[in-house]
């Protein structure tokens, strides 16, 4: 294996550790062969658990409710990133669409990995993670009045953070 494949390798090992939902929804039979050229293939057979909304499906807000875009932008050369903006207010019935700003690193969505949540809320699954400016992942907002975090867990410790206030 060529040294220029173990950052590749190491964000597909990222991406499969940070991915979001319960082991229903993860549930899955994945092999890997190699191919005469070397290069790894990874096949996976889909658990016959129903899946989840595919990320970047629309989401329509409820009558008379908004949508909020939140842009995800690569900072430090791709060292780090921040939520633009940083903290949102939003209501019930809103929809919030995270949108990758530009394809220069890797960055998602996590409320499972934040600090700081209100006791008793339970997180919605985390968004894949995204390389390619345009992707994008969308909630709608259920949560109880109250002020929510969220980090992108590849960068969380570099500061990329962000909240919604739920009035």
């Amino acid at each position: 294996m060529s040294i220029r494949k173990l950052p590749i390798l190491g964000l597909l090992a990222l991406a499969a550790a940070c991915g979001g939902g319960d082991e229903t929804e993860q549930a899955a039979t994945t092999t890997e062969n190699t191919a005469a050229s070397g290069t790894p293939t990874v096949t996976t057979t889909p658990s016959a658990t129903p899946a989840a909304p595919a990320a970047g499906a629309p989401v329509t807000p409820d009558a008379g409710g908004q949508v909020h875009e939140v842009r995800m932008v690569t900072t430090q050369g791709g060292a780090s990133g921040e939520f633009q903006p940083k903290t949102l207010t939003v209501k019930k019935g809103d929809v919030i669409k995270w949108v990758m700003a530009d394809g220069q690193a890797v960055h998602n969505v996590s409320f499972t990995m934040a600090q700081g949540n209100p006791g008793g809320f339970t997180p919605p699954a985390d968004s894949p993670m995204y390389t390619q400016a345009g992707q994008s992942f969308e909630l709608k907002v259920d949560m109880a009045p109250g002020t929510y975090n969220y980090v992108c867990v590849p960068h969380s410790m570099m500061g990329m953070t962000g909240s919604i206030t739920v009035q």
